[in-house]
């Protein structure tokens, strides 16, 4: 879902959606900033009830759990609501996702693992039982961290009946996600991640930390308290946890200090065999060893009872809210068949059977499945309340059995065209027919609706024009059109036939070919920016003060470092490789460009070729593009780097770059790696800011504040500083120790005796002569630990001697094992013995020439892992 799009907009449609007069309710999925809304909410200590008015201010955002919004109570009447004030600024959460599709899988998540429908949302006694456990937990979180303040607290509960599911009022949290902090101690973070003691001197990364040590407080708390499973959403290996503690901005003077904990709603249950992170493994099997082999939100009374009676004094206000919590509970797990837990029970307890089918009614009427009076109908009948579940699931069966059909059709490489039309049907027809057989089943609104469809003209007409505003209103959410043309599509109604062939597409591709506006915006920034760039000085110095101004904002550049930069900003060198990453930028399309050309050339050069087959290689072509390490992007980007050295006839300003550039990916990084010797700050910065943009793209994980955004902050801007400061370190410790090459010697000898017993190993396993792949794990690691050894003991040497000496060390080894195995006759040169002598020697020096230059390479690499290795001294 875009950022950005046009509010005033989305009201005008939604406006006129309700000028058509409809006798069903508009289609809601979320609201725009400005509207008003009106619930009864329900307090939580103590339990009063009052009707709210509130006028949405910002739409936060949304995911599996819910969507979220910050909104300002204007009016309460009724009871007073403790920490509810008019004027006030509040959070409000809907337990609906935003996104239809995230909708689908955490129902179907949840279904499979409970076989109900997603309770938070459907179900108001789950909602309040988990606000009542929020509010406990925020009362436990004062006895252990000294205040409240540290879990958010939460106001009310409530039902929406335009979206159709349940919600809650809490306090607004004025906070924000960790910032990047610069740390050249990052060997001394991880050994205080194992638990290990730290002089606190050493130690970087201060809020980082606290954050950390923060979350392993809390989640044991959680568990002392009886709630493993809501723990799960403070757990730091599931990678995606750091999100849900915020920091309060009141509170910037000391990094442990205003850190809150902010979400309590899971929104994905786990199941045994589908972990949603590194970290849920652990968790499955603890659940497991506790009984509960499916996780949501499963809490323990028992032991939140005894903690609560340990304090006495803290929980005196609240026994009524404990009280409340055991009813909930007791009707949230009695809604649900949930077998896992359940278990036999569903065999015999009546009870258990009637809980389940009335809060199934329940779910209907407060998500719009049913009306009153058909809600009173069903809980009077078993046999109907039955029929209408398995109505409800006939339109996600109907997709899934289309999806099957085309699975199916995709797999074989043969397309059915019954099979293909089966599918079709199921999904263009039966899923549609049986959503809309539902509907007139359960709502009394939409039978009345649809009646006079058919029978007026008119109504037919304005019917027609809300569904089609209806949608125009999401496509203009996702991006699919701009403002002006949602206004344009919903005069000129006939424009709209035009758009839906193109639905079927991503929105940016959508709107590219519909508004030539848009795609002349996108292209200028893809083609012509670049070219700018290039050539103007100025257009350059901005993009790096924007950049630079992004880093001073999220912490990713120290002020210092950010004024240093600016102040150099004109010096011929950053001018330089500022236009060579604008070449960079250039490039970025191209690969891509080629790809799709080639496809197509090769689509019409084969018509002898059945479509399948044609798809399928295709298929190859695009996918061996994406996997070669050098593509024509790359190829065009290290052609440039080669020019510039052969122009300038400089190699010293280009030696990384111009190897590194051929390369895809890791040669959108060439010029700032190039630039580290030049200018390590901004050469950090760089690598730092545009890895960090990367990672966004990767779903779920790549969240702003989740934990891999952070992981490739330090990789790429932490890690090349504590590597500087630990080669100074080593510098300075050598400079007192005597040079040493004569080690180099042993070393060799032992490579290659060590190859030697290997292959003789073989031999006499066997009775053959062992072929390359034999040895190949051996010829692969003995000259990396050769460039390790050889560097690490090479006590006062300069680093580049280091680095040439074990080069030279690793080469000898691999010569010498070469022209072994050719004097032996066996080994991976065995197979050369039936040439004649003199090709049998020009072969075996050539190919010992390559065991040199291969061993030689892996020993330099070998090397230089060592001299950038974080962790133990050298000896």
């Amino acid at each position: 879902m875009p950022a950005e799009y046009s509010v005033t907009t989305a009201r005008a449609l939604a406006e006129a959606v309700r000028r058509c007069d409809l006798l069903r309710p508009p289609r809601t999925v979320r609201y725009e900033p400005g509207e008003e809304l009106h619930y009864e909410l329900k307090g939580m200590a103590p339990a009063n009830r009052a009707t709210v008015r509130l006028r949405v201010e910002a739409f936060v955002g949304g995911g599996f759990a819910g969507q979220v919004y910050r909104v300002k109570v204007l009016d309460i009447d009724g009871q007073p609501i403790a920490g509810l004030a008019t004027g006030q600024s509040c959070a409000m959460k809907i337990l609906l996702p935003p996104s239809r599709l995230a909708r689908k899988f955490r129902d179907a998540v949840f279904l499979a693992g409970f076989q109900g429908a997603f309770s938070l949302q459907v179900n108001p006694a789950a909602a309040r039982a988990g606000a009542l456990w929020q509010k406990l937990i925020r009362r436990a979180a004062r006895v252990r961290f000294g205040e409240e303040r540290v879990v958010v607290d939460v106001l009310g509960t409530f039902v929406d009946e335009r979206l159709g599911s349940c919600g809650e009022l809490c306090e607004w949290v004025d906070g924000r996600t960790w910032r990047f902090e610069a740390d050249d101690h990052l060997d001394a973070r991880r050994a205080w991640s194992r638990g290990r003691d730290v002089p606190a001197e050493r130690l970087g990364s201060p809020e980082y930390r606290a954050k950390k040590t923060f979350m392993r407080r809390f989640v044991e708390l959680l568990h002392e308290l009886g709630a493993p499973e809501l723990a799960r959403q403070y757990e730091w290996w599931t990678c995606k946890s750091q999100p849900n503690v915020l920091k309060r901005r009141d509170a910037e003077g000391d990094p442990a200090a205003g850190l809150t904990a902010v979400d309590f709603r899971p929104g994905l249950a786990l199941l045994p065999f589908l972990p949603m992170s590194p970290g849920d493994v652990k968790l499955i099997f603890q659940g497991i060893a506790r009984g509960s082999v499916v996780q949501f939100d499963r809490g323990d009374l028992e032991k939140l009872r005894r903690f609560m009676e340990a304090h006495p004094a803290d929980f005196a206000d609240l026994g009524e809210t404990y009280e409340e919590l055991l009813r909930c509970e007791e009707a949230y797990r009695n809604s649900l068949p949930d077998i896992t837990h359940h278990h036999l029970r569903l065999l015999y307890d009546g009870r258990l059977w009637k809980g389940i089918f009335d809060s199934t009614v329940t779910g209907w009427r407060v998500s719009g499945a049913a009306d009153a009076a058909v809600g009173d109908r069903l809980r009077k009948s078993r046999v109907l309340s039955l029929c209408f579940a398995l109505l409800g699931l006939l339109p996600g069966l109907a997709r899934l059995a289309a999806a099957v059909l085309v699975l199916t059709c995709l797999l074989s490489w043969t397309a059915s065209l019954p099979m293909l039309a089966a599918a079709g049907v199921l999904a263009l027809i039966a899923s549609p027919l049986a959503r809309l057989l539902r509907r007139v089943a359960g709502r009394e609104d939409y039978r009345r609706h649809y009646a006079r469809m058919l029978s007026e003209k008119a109504y037919l007409g304005r019917a027609i024009r809300a569904r089609l505003l209806e949608t125009l209103i999401a496509w203009l959410r996702r991006g699919r059109i701009g403002a002006r043309r949602a206004r344009r599509l919903a005069r000129q109604p006939w424009r709209f036939a035009l758009h839906l062939p193109l639905a079927l597409l991503p929105a940016f591709l959508h709107r590219m070919l519909t508004d030539r506006q848009y795609a002349w915006e996108k292209l200028k920034y893809a083609f012509a920016r670049p070219v700018v760039l290039y050539f103007n000085p100025r257009a350059r110095e901005q993009w790096l003060r924007d950049m630079l101004a992004e880093g001073r904002r999220n912490g990713m550049i120290s002020e210092a470092d950010a004024q240093r930069i600016e102040s150099r900003m004109d010096e011929p060198f950053i001018q330089k490789y500022l236009k060579s990453l604008a070449v960079h930028v250039c490039t970025l399309p191209i690969t891509q460009v080629v790809s799709v050309a080639v496809s197509i050339i090769y689509w019409l050069h084969h018509p002898e070729l059945p479509p399948q087959q044609r798809a399928k290689h295709v298929g190859l072509i695009l996918g061996a593009f994406q996997a070669t390490p050098i593509s024509p992007g790359s190829l065009v980007r290290g052609l440039y780097v080669l020019y510039l050295v052969l122009r300038e006839r400089n190699f010293k300003d280009y030696n990384i770059a111009v190897f590194l550039g051929f390369f895809k990916y890791v040669g959108y990084l060439a010029f700032p790696i190039q630039m580290a010797y030049r200018y390590p700050a901004l050469a950090r910065f760089m690598a730092g800011h545009w890895a960090t943009g990367a990672v966004h793209i990767v779903p779920v994980f790549g969240e702003r504040g989740a934990l891999l955004e952070h992981a490739v902050f330090d990789v790429f801007y932490n890690y090349p500083l504590t590597v500087r400061r630990k080669m100074r370190q080593r510098a300075e410790r050598r400079r007192s120790l005597p040079s040493r090459l004569w080690h180099a010697g042993p070393i060799a000898a032992a490579t290659l005796g060590l190859m030697a017993l290997a292959e003789a190993n073989h031999i006499a396993a066997s009775g053959m002569a062992p072929g390359l792949k034999d040895v190949l794990t051996l010829a692969l690691s003995l000259p990396l630990l050769t460039g390790m050894l050889t560097t690490r003991w090479a006590g006062g040497l300069t680093l580049a001697k280091r680095i040439a000496l074990a080069t030279a060390s690793g080469a000898f080894a691999g010569l010498a094992s070469a022209a072994a195995n050719a004097a032996l006759g066996y080994g991976p040169l065995a197979s050369l013995a039936v040439i004649p002598p003199l090709g049998y020697l020009a072969a075996s020096a050539g190919t010992a020439l390559w065991w040199a230059f291969v061993f030689g390479l892996l020993a330099t690499i070998g090397a230089l892992l060592s001299e950038i290795s974080i962790g133990g001294d050298d000896a």
